[in-house]
């Protein structure tokens, strides 16, 4: 009788010797999990989950309103009427003493002359649009093109220490997600001499809660998103 092949233990291995390994041995092939079908699918509903929190808090993180108690108000001149007017009326509204127009020089237009700056035109507009003169004053910035919210707040400070106004805080006025970054950059300018509050007029071209269906809206959240963390993590002044 032929005698039986003893079983092979459930604990030893095919030998390897006589495989040869890719790549001069230095890979090898291994058993990996991943994900099934429904692993893919919760996985994806959970990235879109994520992105749709995302959407529905971005404009609303960059367009804060915070203000402070305070006694003077700063308008950013480059903003349009209806924040100017609502601008009047916050300063009717709190007792505030002094309403500062605050810009750099226009980008474009006509007949500009070399003393032109938007704040000197919100200036005028406020004017016109029945606020008093005597109780305000244009902080111009002659920069043009780079770092003009910066430039705006450094020209303000330069001001108030010059005319010796004992501005300790100030409510800043802007239009929708410009507010986040126009706050840092004040509060940069400052270096901690006042503190900044925040007033965000909203943006009559688009919907603030449906930002994304509009192509303005899409431009300016994606644009000061950028924009807000370029200020907070590499803007840094040369003065």
């Amino acid at each position: 009788m032929s005698k039986k092949a003893p079983a092979k233990s459930s604990h030893e291995k095919p030998a390897e010797k006589g495989k040869r390994r890719p790549f001069f041995g230095l890979v090898q092939r291994r058993e990996k999990w991943t994900l099934s079908w429904r692993g893919r699918f919760v996985a994806f509903a959970a990235m879109l989950l994520l992105a749709w929190g995302f959407i529905s808090w971005i404009h609303g993180f960059l367009a804060v309103t915070d203000p402070v108690d305070t006694q003077y108000l700063v308008v950013e001149g480059w903003v349009q009427n209806y924040a100017l007017e609502e601008s009047i009326a916050e300063f009717k509204s709190k007792p505030y003493l002094k309403l500062f127009t605050v810009g750099a020089d226009p980008l474009s237009g006509t007949n500009i002359e070399p003393v032109d700056s938007t704040a000197s035109e919100a200036y005028a507009r406020l004017k016109w649009l029945g606020m008093n003169p005597d109780l305000m004053q244009a902080v111009p910035a002659h920069v043009k093109y780079r770092d003009r919210t910066f430039n705006s707040a450094l020209a303000l400070r330069k001001w108030v220490e010059e005319n010796h106004v004992p501005m300790t805080s100030f409510n800043l006025v802007t239009i929708g997600p410009h507010a986040r970054r126009s706050r840092l950059l004040f509060e940069k300018a400052f270096d901690g001499k006042a503190r900044v509050g925040i007033i965000s007029v909203q943006n009559r071209e688009y919907d603030p809660k449906h930002w994304w269906k509009y192509s303005e809206g899409v431009k300016e959240v994606i644009g000061e998103g950028v924009g807000y963390v370029y200020a907070r993590f590499f803007f840094h002044s040369k003065d």
